[in-house]
């Protein structure tokens, strides 16, 4: 079928943000409807053929999109993180690789009948667990920071380890074809010499790029182009060394720059997680329409069995093997056992070397992409749809909609908990200062000392139990701050602050004016600092009141004209009620008379 290759091209993006948007509207994992997407244009109905579209320039554009997002992905990865995880995590990411490729290779032999080359590779590539779907699983499962930590961990830097270990047990095989008797230690230590170099190549250009940011001797309109070309050149360059070091050597750039101490570098890491989420929506439509319908009907009972036991045999023993004799609690284990989608580079490594064993003698290597699409296809749908509800049953994740986070404890915020703890919202005070902290202990609401510009307090806190930040401190300054460092955590919808004058003084950002630097202001003059503390300091207390058929908000209203209506909980949701907005007619109103 004939199309236009710019309308495709625009097609593409287009459906894979829209997916991405349906999907968070509907409460339905974005890889999920990603997958089902890419599988209806392309082998279920032909209207996406990205072989006829991009013809031999497809691998490579699929090569540096995947470079991209595992370097984004590198950005992410703090070492004070993995200090903090410590044995555990070394465990899982080195030990569990390990166990899992020789289980998966033991029953690839086994159960499908392949022979002992061609179930290594399937072995080395299933090892991969990578960034392209972990991280949307986690960022709308909402998951306690601990096993989020250890799956984007385990995900991104497991996601190079398994390509360049596949391609590694892909060269032993054909050089021990091809050498028979001669040995194949000496050129394979090779090999690892120059993947050990690409590695260390892209750390060094890390380095060299993060002290150039932080001299000042790029500009601040290019720091995010030079980056993008570092990224790209790095790539390219590592790839001729050994094919696939490529990942290795963006992953370790990624990971140096991430713990430098550039000022630039979070609007840096903003910029390649846009670009990254594009990328990662047009991956998975082109990937998974690059299935041919043939290889989706070509499960024999083996196949499945194998797949099958990937996913509930291999995972779970894996992971308890690897984390056996850790302090990692039975809960965080028995989520991290079932949660391992693969993705992009899993795909992409399946339908490159299969072709080179089938060449190479070994006909059983045509079950490799089956087995491969199979594992992608029922652990994408299978973890994407079971994260959240299993994870919140073993009480390692909030529920969306539910939850504050409040800054600042004055005699407001502690009334305004109190009435958000009575109608069975969970909220969480933060404070710099002990006594504060001690008071809120004492009214009996959770607390946290510390400041929330600190990584070290961020880690304490259970941020997976909240939806909304109000900063109410009596520094505007600090709440604005506050607002803007949090905002991709909350979400900049989420974050909202009070105001502590009642009226703007000359050269003060009015509303609409410098919005970008401060959270949401929603409830305007009632709702300023100095007005709601007046309020609460005069003896009038927070209040909690149900609207009912009897008592709607017209009575509510005609009996408290001069309140001042804060939030509004319906069915568990909590939102913030602006100065124009009604509730709903049964909704449960937080207010100050």
């Amino acid at each position: 079928m004939s199309h236009d290759p710019l309308l495709v091209l625009a097609g593409l993006v287009v459906a894979g943000v829209l997916a991405q948007w349906l999907a968070g509207r509907v409460g339905v994992p974005s890889i999920v409807l990603l997958l089902a997407t890419g599988l209806l244009l392309g082998p279920l109905t032909g209207v996406l053929v990205p072989d006829a579209l991009f013809g031999s320039v497809l691998d490579p554009l699929v090569s540096l999109a995947v470079a991209v997002v595992l370097f984004e992905g590198g950005l992410s990865l703090r070492l004070a993180e993995a200090r903090k995880l410590g044995w555990p995590l070394l465990r899982l990411v080195l030990g569990g690789l390990v166990v899992s490729f020789v289980l998966t290779t033991l029953l690839g032999h086994a159960l499908a009948g392949l022979s002992w080359p061609v179930a290594a590779v399937v072995g080395a590539i299933l090892v991969v667990t990578g960034p392209t779907v972990i991280k949307p699983m986690l960022r709308q499962a909402r998951l306690a920071q601990r096993p989020a930590r250890l799956l984007r961990w385990e995900g991104i830097v497991n996601d190079p380890l398994g390509a360049l270990l596949a391609v590694l047990v892909l060269e032993g095989v054909l050089l021990h074809g091809e050498l028979q008797h001669a040995g194949v230690a000496a050129p394979l230590a090779a090999m690892v010499g120059r993947v050990v170099l690409a590695g260390l190549g892209g750390a060094l250009l890390g380095g060299l790029l993060g002290k150039a940011l932080e001299r000042g001797a790029v500009p601040e309109h290019l720091k995010a182009p030079v980056i993008l070309a570092g990224v790209l050149l790095a790539f390219a360059v590592a790839e001729q060394a050994f094919h696939e070091a490529g990942l290795l050597a963006v992953t370790t750039m990624g990971v140096v720059l991430a713990n430098g101490s550039s000022p630039s570098l979070e609007a840096i890491r903003q910029f390649k997680e846009t670009v990254a989420t594009v990328l990662v929506a047009v991956l998975f439509l082109v990937l998974s329409a690059r299935i041919a319908r043939a290889d989706l009907l070509a499960f024999d009972p083996g196949v499945v069995l194998l797949v099958l036991a990937i996913l509930f045999v291999v995972r779970p023993l894996t992971v308890w093997t690897a984390l056996l004799g850790t302090d990692v609690p039975r809960a965080e284990k028995l989520l991290v056992g079932w949660i391992a989608p693969r993705g992009i580079v899993a795909a992409a490594m399946a339908g490159a070397l299969a072709p080179r064993l089938v060449a190479a003698g070994y006909p059983d290597a045509r079950a490799m992409v089956p087995v491969v699409f199979g594992v992608i296809v029922l652990s994408v749908a299978l973890h994407g749809f079971t994260v959240a509800p299993l994870a919140r049953r073993l009480g390692l994740a909030g529920r969306s909609g539910g939850g504050v986070l409040v800054l600042g404890v004055s005699a407001f915020s502690l009334e305004l908990c109190r009435a958000l703890k009575q109608a069975g919202v969970d909220v969480l005070c933060v404070d710099e200062s002990w006594r504060s902290v001690s008071q809120a202990r004492l009214a009996g609401l959770d607390t946290v000392h510390g400041d929330v510009l600190e990584e070290s307090t961020l880690d304490e806190l259970p941020l997976e139990r909240f939806d909304w930040l109000l900063a109410a401190t009596r520094d505007d300054a600090y709440n604005s701050l506050a607002c803007v460092a949090l905002g991709d955590l909350f979400g900049r919808d989420h974050v909202l602050q009070l105001t502590p004058r009642a009226e703007p003084i000359e050269g003060e950002p009015s509303e609409g004016r410098g919005a970008h630097l401060q959270g949401r202001r929603p409830w305007g003059e009632p709702g300023s600092f100095s007005s709601l503390a007046a309020r609460t300091w005069g003896g009038r207390h927070v209040k909690s009141t149900k609207l009912s058929a009897e008592y709607d908000w017209d009575a509510f209203r005609a009996q408290n004209a001069e309140a001042a209506v804060l939030f509004e909980i319906d069915d568990a949701r909590v939102r913030p009620l602006g100065r124009d907005e009604e509730p709903s007619p049964e909704g449960r109103l937080v207010w100050v008379p």
